[in-house]
């Protein structure tokens, strides 16, 4: 095991460790140059929730103001999480809760995990709701009957794709991809022409927020922190994708013109478009814009990139539960299994789950902004880049990274602090917001104060952060 990624070839067992595992990658076995880069996370970012996003903020504001609290947001969130987070996992080919280790601990980790599988899972039966809306808009643009049921058939048929898709690895991701998002580039170029073509201009600008609030400011403040919450969301899945990339250069990039001004851009076509149709749900709307005949191939379009992207998600999470020890040699066919059966509810109550897509969005904030916050100071200022990769693999007491009982309790005490003042700035579930939500907004707010506090008392109470080892030592209790 290399300190950095290295590019020699390993046993062909080793490398369905690595691949279908938590072992670090070696440059030789990772998919991504810089179009397959670019190409991933453009079909990842459009194909998800950024329609959904878009459809969120037109309930609070216009076209103008949507637009830059959505690129700007974007943007901020994006750079925010990415920048430690992709460097790391691409310079050491981890998965990303074992790069947040030195950070949290080896059981500290756990918490993350949690998190992490929520956030994955959680977007993953979202984006297969989608899926099942847009079978069934698709009957319906077609002339035939279809009932709810054909949603919940829509997200059940949507995990045994991705099934079939995960279990095949990387490669086959990267080759969907790449037809994905060039169709995806044109159809939203498409849903532009057909608003403006169909509306004007004029009636987009003059087009009222669907269900504002009484304060104006106050619904702009909530768009902007949708906008920077959708970037932070972006956490679950950044590892991921950095990971299988051969460069710093297109671990970083990427992510941020992709996942950040990309996605801000088309989560802005959702916005306009469901301030003309007057609904938040994509599929909803694709028909009325495009016409059936290409109303419905967008539909059928959107709704195999959703697969692939819910087939990232899945392949991401199921590489998390191999932290959990009985799982950890288990078969690539059962993680996944066993992956896809939270998305089970979304089966039974589809429309009631998707619902909450708004507040889960904003929640999504209270998760990531202060272990981005944590995590940027840490591999920045407190480490300088230089992670002990032998040590990330170290359960025994004796490790770097052990701190107390297997738990740094100054990172969990700071994402605690963070996740409470996010909560009391602004609440997701109720939509209440403190007096200083004018000032601060929720996710920048969290981020600061996580990574301010997590700093200081890092300097205060942690024993002194060495340098990396010059040469690795035995490992006593290896987590993999």
């Amino acid at each position: 095991m290399s300190s950095e990624g290295a590019s020699g070839p390993r046993a062909p067992e080793a490398r369905s460790d690595s691949v279908f595992g938590r072992m670090p990658l070696l440059l030789g076995e990772r998919e991504y140059g810089t179009a397959g880069a670019h190409a991933t996370c453009f079909a990842y970012a459009v194909a998800t929730w950024c329609f959904l996003t878009g459809g969120y903020v037109a309930e609070l504001v216009g076209a103008v103001e949507g637009l830059v609290c959505l690129v700007a947001g974007n943007l901020v969130g994006v750079f925010l999480t990415s920048m430690p987070l992709s460097l790391a996992c691409q310079r050491y080919g981890l998965e990303q809760i074992d790069a947040c280790k030195p950070a949290f601990g080896p059981r500290g980790s756990k918490v993350l995990l949690l998190l992490y599988l929520v956030n994955m899972l959680g977007w993953s039966g979202l984006i297969l709701v989608m899926f099942g809306n847009g079978l069934r808009n698709i009957a319906l643009a077609l002339g035939y009957s279809a009932g709810e049921w054909l949603v919940g058939a829509g997200v059940a048929l949507g995990l045994v794709l991705s099934f079939a898709i995960v279990t095949r690895g990387v490669r086959l991701l990267n080759f969907a991809n790449s037809l994905i998002a060039p169709g995806i580039g044109l159809l939203v170029l498409y849903l532009v022409y057909s608003l403006l073509n169909g509306h004007g201009w004029q009636a987009l600008l003059d087009a009222p927020a669907l269900s504002p609030g009484p304060s104006p400011v106050l619904n702009y403040l909530i768009a902007f922190e949708l906008g920077v919450a959708s970037g932070f969301s972006w956490w679950g899945g950044i590892g991921f994708l950095a990971r299988n990339t051969r460069t710093r250069r297109n671990s970083i990039y990427p992510e941020i013109i992709q996942l950040g001004l990309a996605s801000g851009l088309v989560c802005s076509v959702g916005l306009f478009s469901a301030l003309i149709v007057k609904s938040n749900d994509p599929t909803e709307w694709m028909v009325p814009l495009g016409g059936v005949v290409m109303g419905v191939l967008a539909l059928a379009f959107v709704a195999f990139a959703n697969v692939t992207s819910t087939a990232i998600s899945i392949y991401a999470s199921g590489l998390a539960l191999r932290h959990l020890k009985p799982l950890r040699g288990a078969s690539w066919r059962v993680v996944v299994i066993l992956t896809l059966v939270p998305c089970l509810p979304f089966v039974w109550w589809p429309q009631e789950l998707y619902s909450l897509g708004d507040a889960f969005l904003a929640y999504n904030g209270t998760m990531y902004a202060p272990v981005s916050g944590i995590f940027f100071f840490d591999y920045f200022a407190l480490r300088g880049q230089r992670l002990s990769l032998w040590s990330i693999f170290e359960d025994a007491p004796s490790g770097r990274y052990y701190h107390h009982w297997g738990v740094n309790w100054i990172a969990l005490a700071a994402l605690l602090l963070g996740q409470v003042l996010y909560v009391i700035l602004y609440n997701p579930i109720s939509g209440e917001t403190h007096e200083l939500f004018r000032f601060v907004p929720a996710s920048l707010g969290s981020f600061c104060a996580a990574g301010g506090f997590y700093g200081l008392g890092m300097r205060l109470l942690a024993r002194r952060v060495d340098s990396e080892e010059a040469s690795p030592p035995q490992l006593l209790q290896p987590n993999i």
